[in-house]
């Protein structure tokens, strides 16, 4: 079911699916919506609610606020559609939208009860994202490439053929530079969630304190995320827990429900 929250100036789209005890917070994936969720209701409905918010830019939110959109803004608009805001949640997040969720685990840990990270992004620290969202030279740079793309699209070539990036990334990376919408929405997405950049040393202290399980599922052949970013995170901390399947970046998908579903607890 979609339904749309009126946030200060923005519309905020959202769907609910499921009508069990347990709430879940679910973050899609950059270029996804919330509705990206909805391969899990058959599932998990009977003892979960999954709340599938979709972000400034994406889907059919209208995100009208000057500036960046930040932790705080979604902790106010979770407050605003909890329908059981006593009780610890927790969260679920797919690629960017993991990002988002560990943000979250750090700066709000006392109200989380478990996380669910779907082969997530926010595992390593994006220099070149800190350098395009938070430098005056960067962001000038970052706006002039979207208009004239043409210097990147020979560097990404260059790149790919001297092995500096895999065919994966090359791929995934030209998905979203080859049109003009595409980059426009890019430029958009990225300053506006900008903000959210977790540590993984405050991540882990976090959960370490609070006691919050943390259950990751990877796509073995990911070459998006790499096994090097999942064993920083897990290291010897028992709570977080890692598992892979034998697909790729796409683990968000109606055959791996199951593996999916199974991340959560009741």
């Amino acid at each position: 079911m979609k339904k749309v929250l009126q946030y200060k100036s923005s519309q905020i789209a959202y769907y609910v699916y499921g009508s069990g005890a347990n709430v879940v917070f679910c973050f899609h994936g950059y270029g996804l919506t919330g509705e990206s969720f909805a391969v899990l209701q058959q599932v998990l409905q009977a003892d979960f609610t999954l709340i599938c918010l979709d972000f400034p830019f994406h889907g059919a939110t209208n995100w009208q606020e000057e500036g960046s959109f930040t932790d705080k803004d979604l902790w106010e608009i979770i407050n605003q559609i909890n329908p059981n805001p006593d009780a610890p949640f927790s969260l679920m997040g797919y690629s960017m939208g993991g990002r988002i969720a560990l943000q979250l685990l750090q700066n709000y840990p006392k109200s989380i009860k478990q996380v669910a990270l779907i082969a997530p992004d926010g595992l390593k620290f994006n220099w070149w994202q800190e350098i395009a969202t938070h430098t005056a030279i960067g962001k000038h740079l970052f706006k002039f490439t979207m208009s004239h793309p043409q210097w990147l699209f020979a560097f990404i070539k260059v790149a790919s053929l001297l092995h500096l990036i895999n065919k994966t990334r090359e791929k995934f990376t030209l998905a979203y530079i080859s049109e003009v919408q595409e980059r426009q929405l890019l430029y958009k997405r990225w300053c506006t969630m900008r903000s959210f950049k977790p540590r993984l040393s405050l991540l882990r202290q976090c959960i370490e304190q609070y006691k919050i399980p943390v259950n990751l599922l990877f796509g073995e052949y990911d070459k998006i995320i790499t096994t090097s970013q999942r064993l920083a995170f897990k290291k010897r901390e028992p709570l977080i827990s890692v598992k892979e399947i034998r697909c790729g970046h796409q683990v968000l998908k109606e055959k791996y429900v199951v593996e999916v579903a199974a991340l959560l607890s009741k």
